[in-house]
């Protein structure tokens, strides 16, 4: 390890924690070292054991009182993740926390008071806000370059609501709300200067699942710059075929994914409860570390382009921007021009690194509790419009810095 490597520890094997890992392994230099884990699953310890010699744990709370680990990403379900920051606050660990950061304001108010109280530093992770398109985006609106910023589109629509995910789960998130809201409120939070005013919005149901399967909001910013946000994740169109059929991760995407995902969710709907969900949790547990590969269509092999989230679409004084697969497009006067951008860290490698940097430096993240509170706020805000047919005002917001 040189001077600046920290040690990294997991809390929760799942798919997350599977994504970082294959990304950590191709990496040719990290600041991180992988150090333990905790899981309730004994293959997938023994499997972490196996490969990396740190130890392994059954509870977090093991793992946090360890002395060789500097922080600790938390990637177990939601329900859990205030009470795993908790203790691993009171430990002194840095933390990453998966999206969403919690279930309710008050468990993000909790996690927020925690990492102040204890002095550590707690990221609110991880999301699209971290690719380098929509960085590039923010930094062209921030310094004027584009002209003042006019409006923010962003649509969505693949097969997330028939992805193996257990029912429990599925309904605890509101089918994608709190799981990919995040995603796409981060992106325009981080675009539009992070102020939303209100918010006025309708959910979709998916008569599948019987969960919300999308929703369609309109978020006014302080500035007066509005922002749509369309999300459909029942399997029916996918917004990939407006660019290539390019996945999430920048990778080639099959153009049947969604209609396999659909007709397999269907079958797997009509069994009774208990193999219905017995059948969900076989097929989550192939994407879980330990078990087999990622195999959800958004896998890391091959030659990646850059990260997509749907179709983003920036309106500015001089310039519409939307993105390419090597970058962005600006449409302005002289017509359409490409801003090809270099192949950076993306996604949890991103967050990971801003993690490093501000451990290392003592500033502060970006993405801190309070940005990641003031996300979920939005969240939260398209289930309570949906349910009034109102405009729900902001009170939690914070500016992008």
């Amino acid at each position: 390890m040189t001077q600046n490597t920290l040690r990294l520890g997991f809390v929760g094997l799942g798919q997350a924690a599977q994504h970082i890992i294959a990304e950590l392994r191709q990496a040719q230099e990290s600041p991180w070292k992988i150090a333990a884990a905790a899981d309730p699953r004994a293959h997938a310890r023994d499997a972490f054991a196996r490969e990396f010699g740190g130890p392994v744990f059954a509870d977090a709370a093991d793992l946090c009182r360890l002395s060789d680990v500097d922080a600790v990403y938390i990637a177990t379900p939601p329900w859990l993740h205030r009470a795993h920051v908790e203790i691993a606050a009171e430990c002194g660990k840095h933390i990453i926390c998966e999206k969403p950061m919690a279930l309710s304001i008050a468990d993000c108010d909790a996690m927020v008071a925690a990492a102040k109280r204890h002095g550590i530093m707690l990221m609110a992770g991880h999301t699209h806000s971290f690719d380098a398109p929509v960085r590039k985006i923010e930094e062209l609106v921030a310094g004027g370059k584009v002209g003042n910023l006019h409006a923010i589109n962003s649509w969505n629509c693949n097969e997330f609501q028939h992805r193996s995910r257990l029912t429990a789960e599925l309904e605890a998130t509101r089918g994608p709300i709190l799981n990919q809201g995040p995603h796409q409120i981060d992106i325009v939070r981080q675009i539009g200067g992070g102020l939303v005013r209100s918010v006025r919005a309708q959910t979709i149901m998916d008569g599948i699942s019987r969960v919300e399967g999308g929703y369609v909001a309109w978020l006014d910013f302080e500035s007066g710059v509005p922002a749509t946000l369309v999300y459909d994740g029942r399997s029916l169109f996918d917004t990939a075929e407006l660019f290539g059929w390019l996945g999430e991760s920048g990778q080639a995407r099959d153009p049947g994914l969604a209609r396999k995902r659909r007709t397999t969710y269907r079958e797997i709907a009509s069994l009774p409860e208990e193999a219905r969900e017995a059948r969900l949790e076989a097929e989550k547990e192939q994407g879980r570390y330990g078990a087999g590969a990622v195999h959800d269509g958004r896998g890391i092999d091959g030659p990646l382009q850059q990260p997509f989230f749907g179709l983003l679409l920036v309106h500015c004084e001089e310039a519409t921007i939307r993105q390419s697969p090597d970058g962005l497009y600006l449409y302005t006067d002289k017509g359409r021009e490409e801003l090809k951008l270099a192949r950076e860290a993306r996604g949890r490698m991103a967050e990971l690194a801003e993690l490093h940097a501000s451990i290392t430096s003592g500033r502060p993240p970006f993405h801190d509790g309070a940005w990641g509170t003031a996300t979920l706020e939005v969240c939260f805000a398209i289930m309570e419009s949906a349910a009034k047919r109102a405009d729900i005002s902001m009170t939690r917001q914070v500016a992008s810095r």
